[in-house]
């Protein structure tokens, strides 16, 4: 017998075994080996599987997850570039009035101007209100000649208290009497659901425009309607109805051309429409004017908005945007406004009150609230209104700003009931105290309370 030594490849290297064996007779050698010494290493091999299995796994997720992400990437990038453009008129306040306040120059001036204001409305209307303001502009005069010899810094209090005194300050001025008597109570209370419910006359394509009833007293009694028919941003034409009946039913309209095309300057832009005294007020075509259409001699006239932001600078802008609504004209019971915006107030709505007989500004209020962060705005009493997108069949007044008392109120919770998503206009009339919307092509109406 010999012994015959025998390497054995293991598992694990490194491993041998000795084993015997016997010569055959043909000289051959014999030998048996016993293999469950060294078994199959069968969990190591599992293992090893499942981990490649789970590798696999692994991967084909990654992979689903990868063109999941590209799928989703041009929405992302869509996403990305409405938010820049949305955010590129903004870019002026990184460098006016918010990061870097006014220059005292500027404030200098503007304190100035009030002090006019405060002089010429105290010789006017003298009041213990008056005297008051004019007390207080010159401790803040005070105030600011220290700035300019301490070389310290407050301008934005110092800019928001002279904000509060030129509103305090219009509101002193002379103001027709029946002004305040008319509106003794002046925040409104709720808003019925719609009374009027329509679709617009002229087209359902017509998602854009403005409509109501003559707004004042004197004036014949007429509804209207205006749609803008050109890319839901011009118009050229308003449809007048001499009775409520012949509204309802479209019928014995007249239309009235304000301009001979859609880009001509006398072209109405966007939905701010309203109609007031025989007349139709509207933002001309591309300017920052407000025209002025007389339905009897067929002339126009324009006053000039100071400073307003035009071109979708400062639309309402809430839930979604709504194009070129930024002048928006608003009646109530002391007559017509201008609703807007501008860079010197941050882009927040200032409110002017106009006078339709020599057709210019009397007074003017600038508001804390940022005219991009409603959906619309309307006068009542001589109280501005502003809205919010609830949800798409339901929008929410839940601003107010008191020309009388200066006051802000942003705790408002009145619901207003819609039949679409979209508010292109929304105007009060004084005549039957309801509130006419524009609502992505209807024609709504509400009745208020106060």
């Amino acid at each position: 017998m010999l012994m015959l030594l025998l390497l054995l490849t293991a598992t694990e290297p490194g491993h041998a075994g000795r084993v015997k064996g016997t010569k055959a007779a043909n000289d051959s050698c014999v030998c048996k080996v016993n293999f469950t010494m060294r078994a199959f290493p069968t969990q190591h091999f599992e293992k090893a599987g499942q981990l490649v299995q789970n590798c696999g796994d692994t991967l084909q997720e990654l992979q689903n997850r990868v063109t999941q992400t590209n799928g989703e990437l041009p929405k992302i990038q869509a996403i990305i570039k409405n938010v820049t453009a949305r955010i590129e008129p903004l870019k002026y306040l990184d460098t006016k009035g918010i990061h870097n306040a006014l220059h005292l120059r500027q404030l200098s001036q503007d304190l100035e101007e009030i002090s006019q204001m405060i002089n010429t409305a105290h010789s006017e209307n003298q009041s213990a209100e008056t005297q008051k303001l004019k007390e207080e502009v010159v401790k803040i005069q005070e105030e600011v000649k220290k700035m300019f010899k301490d070389d310290t810094f407050n301008l934005e209090t110092t800019r928001e208290k002279l904000r509060s005194l030129h509103n305090r300050v219009q509101s002193c001025r002379t103001i027709p009497g029946d002004f305040r008597n008319a509106c003794y109570i002046r925040i409104m209370t709720n808003i019925g659901s719609p009374v009027i419910t329509k679709l617009n006359p002229h087209d359902k394509s017509y998602i854009s425009g403005a409509w109501g009833r003559e707004a004042k007293r004197e004036s014949e009694d007429v509804y209207w309607t205006q749609p803008l028919a050109n890319s839901h941003k011009y118009g050229i034409q308003v449809r007048l109805y001499r009775s409520y009946e012949d509204f309802m039913a479209s019928k014995n309209h007249r239309d009235e051309n304000v301009a001979s095309s859609y880009t001509g300057a006398d072209a109405i832009q966007g939905p701010g429409t309203v109609l007031y005294g025989g007349a139709v007020y509207y933002q001309c075509y591309n300017k920052d004017e407000i025209c002025r259409y007389d339905l009897e001699s067929e002339e126009t006239k324009r006053l000039t908005l100071p400073n307003v932001g035009i071109n979708n600078k400062f639309p309402y802008c809430y839930y979604s945007c709504r194009d070129y609504t930024d002048i928006d004209l608003s009646t109530d019971e002391q007559g017509l406004w201008a609703i807007y915006a501008t860079e010197s107030n941050h882009g927040n709505i200032v409110l002017s009150r106009l006078d339709t007989e020599t057709f210019n500004i009397t007074h003017t209020w600038k508001t804390r609230l940022f005219k991009k962060s409603v959906t619309n705005a309307f006068m009542v009493c001589g109280v501005l209104y502003a809205t919010r997108y609830a949800d798409t069949y339901r929008e929410e007044v839940f601003y107010a700003f008191d020309t009388d008392t200066g006051h802000e109120d942003n705790t408002l919770s009145l619901p207003l009931e819609k039949v679409s998503a979209g508010v292109a206009s929304l105007n009060y009339n004084p005549i039957d105290r309801k509130l006419y919307m524009y609502n992505d092509g209807y024609l709504l109406a509400y009745q208020t309370s106060f």
